[in-house]
């Protein structure tokens, strides 16, 4: 059966001299893979430079629920982002975005309030003009409550320090026990409770340097490793520390 949805592109993978398949995220029926035929071709209807990181497409396809992989007809763009592609740091942010989505994202079936959640955080950080140092941890947290593990606010003066195993803030613990290493310390535990008071995650104000934002990056990715054993060695963060300062 032929069927359009508007997607989003994780990965492609080159199948053959002209074909790829591609893992997309649809709105319709949630995670897919596709295969593209002719799309490394010259005179391709579909091409390549539609299926980057991330690109909105509008995706028509031979739909067959009993095949690991569907046969694409058409690929279209369904947005265009106006500023990202021309952007090194908006560009970073996506491929950082698209590394997490790729590794966390298993569903194939539709989650429409998943994939509207994307779509916001792409529009936003596509159209933003504030700075872009914190946005990967509003991301980060943002999407930890669509994933149903956001981060208790039981923040107080005697439970100061995020526990990242139990997802909740808890109070100093014995001088005279080992150190957790699960457990945040104070700075970072604050800079956490301040940006789960946010009302709107993306655009209210807090102060931070490169070097709080940094540790607290790598602590929320500590945070999804826990709930997504698949996750393993993460690397888009690290050029994240270097240009978002």
């Amino acid at each position: 059966m032929l069927a359009t949805s508007p997607a989003f592109v994780l990965k492609t993978t080159n199948y053959s001299e002209t074909s790829v398949i591609a893992k997309v995220y649809t709105r319709e029926w949630g995670l897919q893979s596709v295969m593209i035929k002719g799309v490394r071709t010259a005179k391709s209807r579909n091409k390549q430079n539609l299926l980057q990181p991330l690109s909105y497409v509008d995706i028509s396809m031979y739909r067959n629920e009993k095949k690991q992989i569907q046969f694409a007809k058409e690929v279209r763009p369904y947005k265009q982002w106006k500023n990202t592609p021309f952007d090194y740091e908006k560009t970073a942010i996506t491929f950082f975005i698209n590394e997490l989505l790729y590794k966390t994202i298993r569903e194939e079936s539709s989650d429409v309030q998943m994939f509207d959640f994307i779509d916001e955080c792409l529009s936003t950080l596509d159209q933003r003009q504030k700075s872009l140092a914190d946005f990967p941890i509003r991301f980060l947290i943002k999407a930890s409550t669509m994933f149903g593990f956001a981060p208790l606010n039981n923040f107080s003066a005697s439970n100061n320090l995020f526990n990242l195993n139990d997802g909740r803030f808890v109070c100093q613990p014995d001088p005279y026990l080992p150190q957790q290493d699960s457990i945040l310390g104070a700075e970072p535990s604050r800079l956490l409770h301040n940006y789960l008071c946010m009302t709107d995650i993306y655009n209210d104000e807090t102060a931070t340097n490169a070097t709080q934002r940094n540790e607290l990056l790598s602590a929320m990715l500590e945070y999804f490793k826990i709930h997504f054993s698949q996750l393993g060695d993460f690397k888009s963060h690290i050029v994240l520390h270097e240009i978002l300062r």
